[in-house]
């Protein structure tokens, strides 16, 4: 298998808030954040995927022009939608909606979010797009430029990290995550 790297994208005006699929555009912070990331990538990748949720899309944009290779959009990459709390920060969470913080902090990663995405119907979506990169990594390097959410499940369900293993590899933005190869799980 070739290379197969995720990235997490860098940071928006909303850090620190609940950002699903809000669609803010990158920071000057997050921009510099993805130029540096790239310099640290090694291996070139033959393509760039990404989001299209636009902090990821920009991120690609960065990183598929630093390499001059095509740069494809793809919704699986997309993060978990939080619902009703888009926007707000888990400080907000706690006073708006103390009993539904409280049960999907109880619940974690299954707590359900008032017209948020389904933790098992997001954990799916992301299996399914894995399978689709991995089997393109078999023919070429690839990079994929995605969000936190994403990356942990990955970590979790494909290679048996803990929730906090987890969290440490994409706390970050620009966070750089190599994928070793997996097999044997269905698309």
């Amino acid at each position: 298998m070739r290379a197969c790297i995720l990235i997490r994208h860098g940071e928006t005006a909303m850090a620190g808030l609940f950002c699903g699929l809000s669609d803010p555009p990158l920071n000057a912070a997050g921009r510099e954040q993805i130029r540096l990331a790239t310099g640290m990538i090694g291996e070139r990748p033959q393509i760039v995927y990404a989001s299209d949720l636009k902090r990821a899309r920009e991120s690609a944009e960065l990183v598929a022009a630093y390499f001059a290779v095509p740069l494809r959009l793809r919704t699986g990459l997309r993060e978990i939608g939080f619902g009703e709390w888009e926007g707000l920060s888990w400080e907000q969470v706690e006073e708006t909606f103390p009993a539904e913080a409280r049960a999907w902090a109880d619940q974690y990663p299954y707590g359900v979010i008032r017209g948020g995405e389904v933790y098992d119907a997001f954990r799916m979506r992301v299996l399914k797009e894995m399978a689709f990169l991995l089997a393109e990594a078999k023919g070429h390097s690839l990079l994929a430029v995605t969000h936190g959410g994403f990356i942990r499940t990955v970590l979790t369900d494909l290679y048996a990290f803990t929730q906090v293993q987890a969290e440490r590899s994409a706390a970050r933005y620009a966070s750089i995550v190599r994928i070793p190869p997996h097999e044997g799980f269905a698309t």
